[in-house]
């Protein structure tokens, strides 16, 4: 059953790419390769019997782009992300990805952005036509972890990946998911049916203060917690 998955996933995937470039030229201000992405991930939600209980959509107050902020724990966060958080929603991704056949070419038509992180100048440039894309309504979401939570404790936050919002001078609304390293741990592709629960957390205005990554790494675990996602203790200086 799960090869069937699959095998049906990817087909499904491929039609929603190819679909993607060919509504390129017409891809007004992104909704339209927004609306395919969100039945693609919809879909693929579906399919695996990952059922998502969105919490606090009543933050988002408009349609502007925003930057979003969520801990990460699994591959499928960016499927959770993407499909279930109501807006014109993107990722920063790995270049490499641009590597892949397809998948990558419609990330790109799709208004996705690649980002290069071993590359300072270049990663310059991409948060720069980031914030660009901001302006015409499309929000993005990255995870200031950098990389994913191998244990679900939510790790420090990196500065790097909140230059986006000091370029665009956007507002910042923290997400908190859980549940979603049990569905799909790391190290595997299998992807088990069940609940997954996404806080929408009140949107924090940028300032550039060095205590603005603990607020938000503060409120995403304390959304965490409200909603008994299993965690582990704080980082140390959280205990101070």
């Amino acid at each position: 059953m799960w090869l069937i998955k699959n095998f049906v996933f990817s087909i499904f995937s491929v039609i929603i790419a190819v679909l993607t470039l060919i509504a390129y030229p017409v891809n007004f201000k992104g909704k339209l390769a927004n609306l395919l992405m969100k039945i693609w991930t919809n879909s693929m939600l579906s399919l695996y019997g990952v059922r998502v209980n969105v919490i606090g959509e009543e933050n988002i107050t408009s349609p502007e782009g925003k930057v979003y902020v969520s801990n990460h724990a699994s591959y499928l966060d960016i499927f959770v992300l993407l499909a279930k958080v109501p807006v014109n929603l993107r990722i920063l991704y790995k270049r490499e990805m641009n590597k892949i056949p397809l998948l990558g070419w419609a990330m790109m038509a799709a208004e996705f952005v690649p980002i290069d992180r071993e590359n300072i100048r270049s990663a310059m440039r991409s948060l720069e036509k980031a914030s660009r894309k901001m302006e015409k309504g499309i929000s993005y979401v990255v995870f200031p972890e950098g990389t994913r939570s191998p244990d679900g404790e939510v790790k420090e936050f990196k500065r790097g990946m909140f230059l986006l919002a000091e370029k665009a001078q956007k507002d910042i609304i923290p997400i908190s998911i859980s549940n979603t390293r049990n569905l799909m741990p790391i190290g595997s592709l299998k992807i088990k049916s069940g609940n997954v629960d996404l806080v929408i957390g009140n949107p924090i205005k940028y300032k550039k203060d060095k205590e603005l990554l603990d607020e938000i790494r503060n409120t995403v675990i304390s959304n965490l917690k409200k909603n008994n996602a299993p965690l582990k203790k704080p980082l140390a200086k959280e205990l101070k």
